[in-house]
This record gives structure tokens, C-alpha cells and sequence, in this order.
């Protein structure tokens, strides 16, 4: 089963050119074991909330390995993005997606299908897997 994680937009330039996502363990310990959860193929997407307007995403990638990568100061994981752009998901019923966390899973299944909306037709154009 594909897990959902929303990361803050914060770093999204960082993110997509590098093809990771990286979170800094001094400023978000609170989170580490979730973001240690992400496995192979979970959808990661980029987000942005603010109450007035509710849930942006502005990318969504396919964690290509269920190992992070750690050293003193952060954790990652490699990501292929698959899209970019910016669409409105509006209010979401969620209270992690309206807090301030940098990451967290997302459980709204009306987020989560019009994600997967977004993802490109795997039929037409198939996403890159690790051997």
C-alpha cells in the first residue's frame, strides 16, 4: 500500500534539483520516525497551507529507496519527481496538513485520490523504478 507524505514548501527548489528529501534532524526531531518510515515507491509531495486558501501541492515524487540516508544533522531519501506545478487541493479535514510541520502522512483519502489524479498516466509514460 503507497503511503502519503506531505513536505513543506520551504525548500522545494533544494528538493527537486537534487532529487531528495532532506529534513534537518535538530529542528525536526519530532518527526524523524515517520519520515524513517518512508518505503520504496511511497508518494512524497511538496505542499503549501494556509488556512485561507487550504492545500497546495506544487510536486509530487515516488521515494525511490526505503533506506534513509543519515549523518549528524539531517535525514533523506532519494525521490523521482514525477510532476511539478502548482494545484489547489482546498480544505482538507486533516489537522496535521493546517499546522506548521515541515512533514507529516497524509490520511484524507479525498488528498490523497486527487493526488494520484495528478500523476502522470503510468501507461503512457512508466516511472523510473530502481533495478
Amino acid at each position: 500500500m503507497t503511503t502519503f507524505f506531505g513536505i513543506e514548501a520551504a525548500q522545494e527548489e533544494k528538493f527537486l534539483e537534487h532529487g531528495r528529501v532532506v529534513l534537518d534532524k535538530t529542528r525536526h526531531s519530532e518527526v524523524l520516525n515517520t519520515f524513517r518510515s518512508i518505503r520504496t515507491e511511497d508518494i512524497v509531495f511538496i505542499k503549501n497551507f494556509t488556512p485561507h486558501t487550504g492545500l497546495k501541492v506544487k510536486a509530487i515524487g515516488l521515494s525511490l529507496s526505503s533506506f534513509a540516508r543519515e549523518n549528524s544533522t539531517e535525514i533523506s531519501f532519494p525521490v523521482e519527481w514525477v510532476w511539478t506545478g502548482e494545484t489547489l487541493i482546498g480544505q482538507v479535514d486533516e489537522e496535521l496538513a493546517s499546522c506548521s510541520n515541515a512533514f507529516y502522512e497524509e490520511h484524507n483519502i479525498l488528498a490523497q485520490r486527487k493526488i494520484m489524479d495528478l500523476l502522470p498516466d503510468q501507461s503512457a509514460q512508466p516511472i523510473p523504478r530502481l533495478p
